[in-house]
């Protein structure tokens, strides 16, 4: 199989993992009658499939030959998810395990293969359509199960190399950078999806998929942007554009917020790579990690969003300079 043909099936099985997941637990949803346990096993779901990625993404580092039969064992686990007949406690952890192990798995894929901020960007962004889906009732969890067996069985079969690291343009490894640059940028680029995490959901009485497609939009969009014109003119174009849609009300500003917010997905996910760039899945991991507070505690922290604009900008500014400064002549810095 073509590399190409990878990164496309990477992002459908993305879509139909969080449509299976958002399915399942919104078919749970409806028929508890008590909200007490709904929040405990979303919490609990959260806890595993977003928590856990860190841990999981360590062990491909370690073992990249495992990483294509993972994506099979996660259907194993949603497999089990999806019997509603056992306790509910097993499956939810089994619908986190699987969540995790794939996003894990694939997400440390992508970064490995990939140099640029697009792809990051494209293979996150299916799943929150896929999970727009789910939670709203509009598709049934086994044709999003169905969809990711084929998806994940052709990836493995394509045979990709596993264990390849990723090359800079001129056929040289990428360098880490020094521990001064990963510390600095590495704390600046966790509080960015911190930030992103409380401010990047929708509002209320809108239309169930109109904020999940903006969402998808935002991170395709941010990569994609960034490999087209360089990583200063996408932070100040997102700088821009969010200070824009604190200018009016109502819906359409909402949807623009949301989307400047959500452009910052690939940019972050991609820098936290450079921090280690042989440890790829680590780093998707701790990435999916930052948004546990924003999932936990939606209403613990009030940041005005006009400060969460300048802080997002601050710390994508000097996350991007201690890096690129450190590779000296970098071709996305352009």
């Amino acid at each position: 199989m073509k590399r190409d043909l990878v990164l496309p099936l990477l992002t459908l099985a993305h879509f139909c993992v969080d449509g299976v997941c958002g399915a399942a637990l919104a078919a749970y949803a409806f028929n508890e009658p008590y909200l007490e346990p709904i929040v405990y096993y979303f919490g609990l779901y959260n806890l595993i499939a977003f928590g856990g990625q860190w841990c999981a993404g360590w062990f491909f580092d370690e073992r990249p030959r495992t990483i294509l039969p993972a994506l099979l064992v996660a259907a194993v686990f949603l497999a089990v998810g999806l019997i509603s007949s056992l306790p509910v406690g097993i499956w939810v952890v089994a619908l986190g395990v699987g969540n995790c192990v794939f996003h894990a798995a694939a997400g440390g894929l992508v970064l490995r293969r990939h140099e640029n901020f697009g792809p990051p960007g494209i293979f996150v962004s299916s799943g929150a359509v896929g999970l727009g889906l789910g939670l709203g009732g509009f598709c049934p969890a086994w044709i999003f199960f169905v969809l990711y067996v084929a998806a994940a069985v052709f990836v493995y079969r394509s045979g990709c190399d596993t264990s390849e690291l990723i090359f800079c343009g001129q056929g040289q490894m990428v360098a880490a950078p020094s521990f001064i640059a990963v510390l600095g940028s590495g704390v600046a680029l966790r509080l960015c999806v911190v930030l992103r995490g409380f401010g990047g959901g929708g509002v209320s009485g809108a239309p169930a998929l109109l904020f999940p497609c903006v969402f998808a939009l935002g991170k395709a969009a941010g990569g994609v942007l960034c490999d087209r014109v360089g990583y200063p003119k996408t932070i100040l174009a997102i700088f821009l554009l969010g200070f824009f849609a604190l200018q009016g009300e109502g819906l359409i500003f909402a949807l623009l917020l949301s989307f400047a917010f959500n452009l910052t997905m690939p940019l972050t996910l991609r820098l936290l790579h450079r921090c280690a760039p042989a440890r790829p899945g680590l780093m998707f991991g701790l990435a999916a990690g930052c948004l546990l507070p924003g999932a936990f505690y939606p209403g613990a922290v009030f940041v005005p969003a006009s400060a969460m604009i300048v802080l997002q900008f601050l710390c994508l500014w000097l996350a991007g300079r201690a890096l690129f400064r450190e590779k000296g002549r970098e071709a996305d810095a352009r």
